[in-house]
């Protein structure tokens, strides 16, 4: 195993910066090529999309060049996944961590898990889905929580998220469908958003994969609350009437039971009602939530934040982006260095310190 690794980064958004960037410094790995999504952005020098001294890689659009380039690995981190590009890294020869999508496809999306499988055997190598959530709290912590219980009776993570100060209107308006109506959902007039809640649902059954659970199903649900007067936030306005919280709930079921429950809890206001997030108790614009039944019951409430402690100078502003960025980054030489073939987290070891000693 080299003592550095070459890595190919595609995508430069907020966690692909973040993941970007710790390449740059980082000893243990070098850049090797960059793939953006954005003809304004190609022919950069990959060092300026985070302020660094250039580093003589160029971005590109063009994959095919990416895919002939040597390298150890691919961090594979643009919005939307692209299941042949992603396979073509797999069968030059490359492991490909990604944050984007295709977690556990066995669950649900076997035609992918074919190719996804066909790609690894053709160029030994690894395919592994990380991120905040999907990722660790879903599936790490929770993995991790086991060690602590006897039995399990039933697992819930729950995510409350602030989105008002997301400057996207196409993320927030065009995607998620905040500011428009719970009618423009049911008539299609949002851009469907199956490839997010498909890796949501399989995050359930990767969690339950990792338990030795078999799920006979997972069930989704999503409900919306609406603004009582419009109100002004980062991405535009929100006009009364219009969705300001939307709750999805993904419940992994086994005999009949509901087992594992993942549910989200996203808004652009606080105080919308019974069971919303309340103006004053979320600290950041991020919180998680892990409660195991069992024995012992567990509860872990999880956040990122700049640090906790008081007048420490900020690192970074969108600090679930820069976790969101590291889970993946900090799996690169665990993922080279396993088989070959499709992981989830019970195939790779636990993390080791990161950090000056």
């Amino acid at each position: 195993m080299p003592a550095s690794l070459k890595i190919i980064q595609c995508g430069t958004g907020i966690a692909g910066k973040q993941a970007l960037g710790a390449i740059l410094e980082r000893p243990d790995l070098e850049l090797a090529g960059l793939l953006v999504h954005s003809a304004d952005n190609a022919g950069r020098d990959a060092a300026s999309f985070v302020g660094a001294p250039d580093c003589s890689v160029i971005a590109t659009r063009d994959v095919a060049s990416l895919v002939a380039t040597p390298a150890d690995a691919v961090l594979y981190m643009l919005l939307v996944p692209d299941l042949d590009d992603i396979c073509a890294f797999l069968a030059s020869g490359k492991n490909v961590i990604t944050t984007a999508g295709f977690m556990y496809p066995a669950w649900n999306n076997r035609a992918a898990e074919a190719k996804l499988r066909a790609a690894c055997a053709a160029g030994k190598s690894s395919f592994y889905v990380s991120g905040v959530n999907p990722g660790f709290v879903d599936e790490i912590l929770p993995l991790t929580l086991s060690l602590l219980s006897r039995d399990w009776e039933t697992v819930t993570i729950t995510e409350y998220a602030d989105c008002s100060t997301y400057s996207s209107p196409a993320m927030l308006f065009d995607v998620m469908g905040f500011a428009r109506t719970p009618e423009d959902i049911v008539a299609g007039r949002v851009t469907d958003m199956s490839v997010m809640t498909d890796f949501f649902a399989a995050s359930v059954a990767s969690l339950a994969h990792g338990l030795g659970l078999e799920l006979d199903e997972v069930r989704q649900t999503r409900e919306f609350v609406t603004a009582a007067e419009a109100f002004e936030i980062g991405a535009g306005r929100i006009e009364a009437g219009t969705i300001a919280g939307q709750r999805w709930r993904w419940a992994g079921i086994a005999g009949g039971v509901e087992r594992i429950v993942q549910q989200t809890f996203w808004i652009v206001a606080f105080d919308l009602g019974p069971g919303w997030p309340k103006s004053g108790e979320m600290e950041g614009d991020v919180r998680w939530t892990v409660t195991i039944e069992g024995d012992p019951a567990l509860r872990c409430t999880f956040g990122t934040r700049p640090s906790f402690a008081p007048g420490t100078p900020a690192r970074g502003a969108n600090t679930s982006g820069t976790a969101t960025a590291m889970a993946a980054v900090n799996a690169l030489r665990p993922v080279v260095e396993a088989p070959a073939g499709l992981l989830t987290a019970i195939d790779l070891p636990q993390p080791r310190w990161r950090g000056s000693l």
